[in-house]
């Protein structure tokens, strides 16, 4: 009878474990498939930007995709700028320094896109897939190719791939919220 018991209770405790192993898979699961971008908010925000090789050393077409938040809701803004043959003009006497893809014509924007979960998992992909393509890509000096950054407002995280390729997760990004 006493084996019997000890029996029961080394079952018991086995049991115990094989669930609390479970509940950490099942916990470890959801940290995983949350989509969040924590790190933006009201004071910091991510630029997205690709632009293409359209005019070789002079670059091309700049797509700009700009992560905010208000504190509780996650906003995207796009732009286009077109690229040009013609160098960029010469900064005017006192105005405010720009970000070099203003100086291009804006040809076409969008602001205040709320970003839902399956948009913020694309943000999210954009980001891990240009660090996968760094990486991957040969460092060799160039004059032409395609320009990809991520960039965010405090400087803690850039990520510049030039010479780059063709960035599909942005691509995705982008389609998203243009056919929001």
């Amino acid at each position: 009878m006493k084996n019997l018991v000890l029996i029961l209770y080394f079952l018991t405790i086995l049991s115990g474990c094989k669930e609390s192993s479970k509940n950490e898979l099942d916990s470890n699961r959801e940290i995983k498939e949350k989509i969040s971008l924590e790190y933006v908010d009201e004071w910091n925000q991510i630029e997205l930007t690709q632009t293409d090789d359209k005019y070789g050393e002079w670059g091309g077409d700049s797509d700009i995709i700009t992560i905010y938040s208000d504190g509780k809701t996650l906003y995207a803004n796009y732009s286009r700028f077109l690229g040009s043959l013609a160098p960029p003009p010469p900064p005017a006497e006192n105005e405010e320094s720009k970000k070099w893809f203003e100086y291009k014509e804006l040809d076409f924007k969008i602001d205040s896109i709320k970003l839902d979960k399956e948009k913020i998992k694309l943000v999210e992909n954009a980001i891990v897939g240009l660090i996968k393509q760094k990486i991957q890509n040969q460092s060799y000096i160039s004059h032409s190719g395609i320009y990809n950054s991520v960039i965010t407002r405090d400087s803690s995280l850039i990520i510049d791939d030039f010479p780059s390729g063709k960035w599909i997760t942005f691509q995705e990004l982008k389609e998203s919220i243009i056919n929001k």
